[in-house]
């Protein structure tokens, strides 16, 4: 709700400041979408009477699309094969050390060389 964002994010609420695509979300913060990405259309759906939908990237007809899509996406036999990895990264040995070096998992700042 408006009330939250503007008492916790920016008190002076501008609609216009915040993502209007799932593509500029993705820019702004790249990190593991939200279950709801996996699941539900309405997520897309703004609560705002001032704020546009959630547009969804070219390559999606609608947002019910989208979900079938990165749902699609995320089931398939390629990220299985590969969730490992990803595990490794963010909860197991490429959180820190060499390992973490070499999988490129390091902030810039805590990396002397």
């Amino acid at each position: 709700p408006k009330h939250v964002l503007k008492r916790v994010v920016r008190a002076n609420f501008k609609a216009n400041e915040y993502p209007g695509s799932i593509e500029r979300l993705f820019r702004w913060s790249p990190d593991e979408c939200i279950p709801q990405f996996y699941t539900d259309p309405a997520v897309f759906r703004s609560i705002h009477e001032d704020m546009e939908d959630l547009a969804v990237p070219a390559w999606a007809t609608s947002a019910a699309d989208f979900i079938e899509k990165h749902r699609a996406a995320l089931e398939s036999d390629y990220v299985s094969a590969h969730l490992h990895h990803w595990i490794d990264i963010t909860f197991g040995y490429k959180l820190s050390g060499k390992a973490a070096v070499e999988a490129k998992n390091v902030t810039l700042d805590s990396y002397a060389g």
